[in-house]
């Protein structure tokens, strides 16, 4: 079996993930892949690389690391990384892939791939293979009213992914954790004055690395992270309570509430109240 089907570019642009190329080898002991830092090959500088094993087995390097897998393991490398793997010869693996992309990838995969490949070991492999079986089943016969379908089956397979499966190489730089238990910290503490000499305190570095780093790892920088945070608490805020905008501008973190005003419909190109109007609006369509 040596399968290769290639995505067209979906109608709707922002999903939050989609495949751009699907495939699997089986019985084919010459897979073997050596790719540059950064290649440019099938889009790879911009996809996301994912591959499981189904059966066999086969070697991937990293580094002066390699690592044996061999059924329900995988590995998934991020955008613009070297990738070096093989299928072993004599075992050959039965292996299925899926290169995609989407919007802020990194944050739904927790970083996963992004500073090196991120092997792991599949706890629910049934569901998992039934999920990629899926989308190549899509792709086989593809037509545009599949585009909603086949992100859907992908987001789903990325999210039991996260949940169901254990990293199974050790983490090389601990740099990209320690950003992100920052970012997670600055998230749940949005409301409180955070500077970004704060936040680089709680990584353990310098402002000037921790403000470089973040913006590498997260990929938006310190003040816009932290302002998001706080637009998405009032959002949160303006659909599940009555508080006024006064109250919400206080338990978001801004300091006056023109300047909140201005910053939401910045973003939403709505105001808050119009934003509350149209979220209520919805609720009473879905229950009438």
């Amino acid at each position: 079996m040596k399968e290769h089907l290639f995505l067209p570019k979906p109608v709707f642009p922002r999903h939050v993930c989609f495949p751009d190329f699907i495939g699997g080898y089986s019985d084919f002991p010459k897979h073997r892949v050596n790719r540059e830092y950064r290649t440019k090959e099938i889009n790879l500088d911009q996809c996301y690389n994912l591959h499981l094993v189904y059966d066999g087995k086969g070697f991937l390097h990293s580094g002066t690391n390699s690592y044996e897998l061999t059924r329900a393991q995988g590995f998934l490398y991020g955008p613009g990384l070297r990738q070096t793997y093989h299928s072993d010869f004599d075992d050959p693996w039965s292996i299925r892939w899926i290169h995609f992309y989407g919007i802020r990838l990194e944050e739904l995969l927790n970083g996963k791939g992004v500073d090196e490949p991120w092997l792991f070991q599949c706890s629910n492999f049934p569901m998992i293979t039934a999920l990629m079986d899926r989308l190549l089943e899509i792709g086989r016969g593809y037509q545009v009213d599949d585009e909603h379908s086949m992100a859907a089956t992908l987001y789903e397979l990325l999210t039991r992914l996260q949940s169901g499966a254990s990293q199974i190489n050790v983490s090389m730089n601990p740099t990209a954790e320690r950003i992100r238990e920052a970012a997670n910290y600055i998230r749940s503490h949005s409301n409180e004055h955070i500077t970004l000499e704060q936040a680089a305190g709680i990584a353990g570095y310098s402002t000037p690395y921790f403000s470089r780093k973040f913006s590498q790892t997260i990929g938006i920088s310190f003040p816009e992270f932290l302002m998001e945070s706080r637009l998405l608490h009032a959002k949160q805020l303006l659909a599940t309570t009555n508080l006024s905008i006064k109250q919400i501008t206080l338990e978001t973190g801004f300091s006056q509430s023109s300047y909140f005003i201005r910053c939401f419909r910045s973003q939403e190109n709505v105001t808050p109240l119009q934003f509350r109007n149209i979220h209520n609006h919805m609720k009473e369509e879905h229950f009438s």
